[in-house]
């Protein structure tokens, strides 16, 4: 099934049920969604696209639109607590994936953290009032718990396989709302200078990207066959609301370089 007709149902579904509901309670309420789990792909487009939030209910994963929560209805479903990995640190937040390979923007930061540790933590605002940005977390402070750190290289490779994304939405507005992406730029295709990069995605229409590096530039170390981009949009002056513009301006917050220790080379 082709995407626009996939979000179709599945958001004529989730408004006609107007409650949190599991991805089979989706497809038992349609004749046309077929497939035994719903393409990934499909699902972080959804996110931006209808506003879709998943987590876990009851130990089941429910699939739920963010708006529902917004005008204060069913609170009482969002989880108390959630595991995070840990993908980029910065000044005041980090970038972390949840158990679903979403992006997730949270914060306070605890002191200590570091790119790719475990986490467990307690959630203060599922959607925080002073960031609408979708994928923004508040969590609290004193409610961190450290689980461990992904050593290897080749568990690293796993987790960011996982959660890497197609260079779509640096091309379209398909993603409305989404202020942060995981992409991999084809191989080799990227170059450096000043505090920019110039890099090429996966899209066939890709003319080349000149984006701006946030953090070491040009001095950024490649140390791995497998390079990953983290990607956010750059913040807009006097506060406009990111995903109200046509157009918006990304930046690559940080690298992840990789090696891959299946990769076989010539001696």
């Amino acid at each position: 099934m082709v995407y626009e007709k996939f979000k179709n149902e599945v958001e004529r579904i989730l408004e006609e049920k107007s409650k949190p509901v599991t991805w089979n309670e989706i497809k038992e309420s349609s004749t046309k969604l077929k497939q035994k789990a719903p393409y990934h792909v499909y699902v972080q487009k959804l996110q931006g696209d209808i506003g879709l939030v998943r987590f876990k209910h009851e130990q089941r994963t429910v699939w739920a639109l963010r708006k529902w929560f917004e005008d204060g209805k069913f609170t009482e479903f969002l989880p108390d607590k959630v595991r995070l990995t840990i993908l980029s640190v910065k000044k005041e937040y980090a970038i972390a994936a949840n158990e679903y390979w979403e992006l997730k923007r949270i914060y306070p930061l605890e002191a200590g953290l570091h790119r790719w540790d475990v986490i467990k933590a307690d959630v203060a605002e599922f959607f925080p009032e002073e960031d609408r940005r979708p994928e923004s977390m508040k969590l609290k402070g004193d409610g961190m718990e450290y689980v461990r750190s992904i050593e290897s290289d080749e568990e690293r490779i796993r987790v960011t396989e996982k959660i890497v994304e197609s260079g779509e939405f640096l091309h379209t507005d398909a993603w409305k709302g989404k202020t942060l992406g995981l992409t991999k730029p084809r191989f080799r295709c990227f170059y450096f200078y000043d505090s920019k990069c110039q890099f090429f995605c996966d899209q066939s229409v890709c003319v080349g990207h000149d984006t701006a590096v946030e953090e070491g530039g040009e001095s950024i170390e490649i140390k791995g066959d497998r390079v990953y981009f983290v990607l956010e949009v750059a913040e807009q002056a006097q506060s406009e609301f990111i995903w109200a513009k046509k157009q918006v301006e990304w930046r690559i917050t940080s690298v992840i370089s990789l090696t891959d220790p299946r990769q076989r080379r010539l001696l």
